[in-house]
């Protein structure tokens, strides 16, 4: 009986030191997949991000293009308008009488 004491001991203690390397593999497999995970995330966040940068210059390059296209036509338009005005001021002073007075008239 007393040879069985310690072979019993000592296989309770081969059990106990392989569970304590399935404990050690499964948590360093579950830090590898916790990395892998995280490089993952990191690296969507980065294409998005790119991604986003390259959208939102687009379209501030597109909005620049807009704005400078609405100014030329304004410039030109104040520029017809001028001479108009410059070839027939009788007629843009009666314009700007009737139009101030429909203004005045909507103000009452």
């Amino acid at each position: 009986m007393e040879d069985v004491t310690p072979m019993a001991q000592q296989d309770l203690s081969d059990s106990a030191d392989d569970l304590a390397d399935g404990v050690s593999d499964a948590g360093r497999k579950a830090g590898d997949g916790a990395r892998s995970a995280g490089e993952s995330v990191a690296d969507t966040v980065e294409r998005i991000s790119d991604r986003t940068e390259h959208a939102v210059r687009r379209a501030g390059r597109r909005g620049q293009r807009a704005f400078d296209e609405a100014s030329d036509d304004l410039e030109a338009r104040s520029e017809s308008l001028e001479q108009a005005i410059r070839r027939n001021p009788l007629g843009a002073a009666a314009g700007a009488l009737f139009v101030g007075f429909v203004i005045g008239r909507f103000m009452a």
